[in-house]
């Protein structure tokens, strides 16, 4: 009893948070909960915004006692006692799905990432089109993948967390895509076999800039420059892109005065692509370096990135697609950008 006890008071406290991931809906459940999730945020979005987007216990009233315990039966909500129940997710609404994410407190390496802006302006801007078959890597929640799979004729999704393929298996159950993705566990392009090729390769990459011998998350960790993962994929992209393909990232980059770091990456790695340049956002470079500021040798890695005049972050979305014409184009899609940040600003 004692250590029932001390557990609720952990929940409320918001000290245990390492949750199993939800489990996936059979189909004949699927959209009954997805029709019941909808009404209740029409109907007290405060409340659904309370439980899911801020993480706070929820007082249950009575009509909503029912949908409450079909939660708890997949793992999205935990009772702590009558009517009192706790997220053990966060389910972020997005155009007519509902995407579920680890809680920001689950502290270990494979937290599965919530959703924010960059999800928002891939979903809005990937260039899917019909009859493709769609890579994505970096699989996360999969939220990318499942859009993707309402235009393309296949899509499959990489990536070396399982935790996140169970949080994808879980919002693909939720709300099915046109077509079923192919979810395969392993590295970048590593367990893929084979030689196939895709028409369509997106990426969102880890991209924090984290000091060597750092242990972080799978979903942030870009190494000391923010591009290690970005490196890697370049290596071998152009031989995963069938005649024709197109290859999309949206990632920070670090830069110096003559522009982002990554911009060149793709230049070298993509010969032959035309780049289309978004850029979202420019940030001081020590801006994305708080973290790490009290930790012991961040002096000599902030010298590092200094002595490579490293000394601001460029967030970007890139399409590259070949051409007969190579180059680059720099856009600046202010109307969607606030646009996305309207959408993902309901979320904070």
């Amino acid at each position: 009893m004692l250590q029932s006890a001390r557990r609720r008071i952990d929940l409320l406290l918001g000290r245990r948070t390492e949750f199993a991931p939800p489990q996936p809906p059979p189909p004949a459940d699927a959209q009954a909960l997805r029709d019941d999730l909808e009404r209740w945020l029409a109907g007290t979005p405060e409340r659904y915004g309370r439980t899911f987007l801020h993480a706070k216990p929820l007082f249950v009233t009575r009509p909503e006692r029912g949908l409450f315990a079909r939660l708890e039966n997949y793992g999205l909500v935990e009772r702590l006692g009558p009517s009192i129940y706790q997220p053990r997710v966060r389910l972020f609404p997005l155009y007519g799905r509902f995407i579920a994410t680890d809680l920001l407190t689950h502290g270990t390496p494979d937290q599965v990432f919530s959703l924010m802006f960059e999800q928002v302006y891939l979903v809005r801007n990937m260039d899917v089109q019909a009859g493709d078959r769609v890579l994505e890597l970096c699989l996360g929640s999969g939220v990318n993948s499942l859009f993707a799979a309402d235009a393309a004729a296949a899509v499959t999704g990489v990536d070396i967390n399982e935790r996140a393929l169970a949080f994808a298996r879980f919002n693909e159950a939720l709300a099915p895509a046109v077509v079923p993705i192919e979810q395969v566990h392993g590295s970048l392009y590593e367990p893929l076999e084979g030689e196939r090729t895709f028409d369509l390769i997106l990426v969102n990459p880890p991209f924090e800039l984290v000091p060597e011998d750092e242990t972080w998350f799978l979903h942030s960790d870009g190494g000391e420059d923010g591009l290690d993962v970005v490196r890697r994929l370049l290596a071998t992209t152009p031989g995963r892109l069938a005649p024709g393909g197109r290859f999309e990232i949206i990632t920070w980059s670090p830069g110096s005065p003559d522009g982002p770091l990554l911009v060149d990456l793709m230049r070298e790695g993509l010969p032959g692509m035309r780049l289309t340049v978004h850029v979202l956002d420019v940030q001081p470079i020590d801006a994305h370096l708080e973290t790490f500021k009290d930790r012991p040798g961040f002096d000599a890695f902030r010298a590092r990135l200094s002595a490579q005049q490293l000394d601001e972050v460029y967030f970007l979305f890139v399409h590259a697609a070949p051409t007969a014409t190579p180059g680059v184009e720099v856009v600046t899609p202010e109307a969607e950008v606030q646009a996305c940040r309207a959408l993902a600003g309901a979320w904070l």
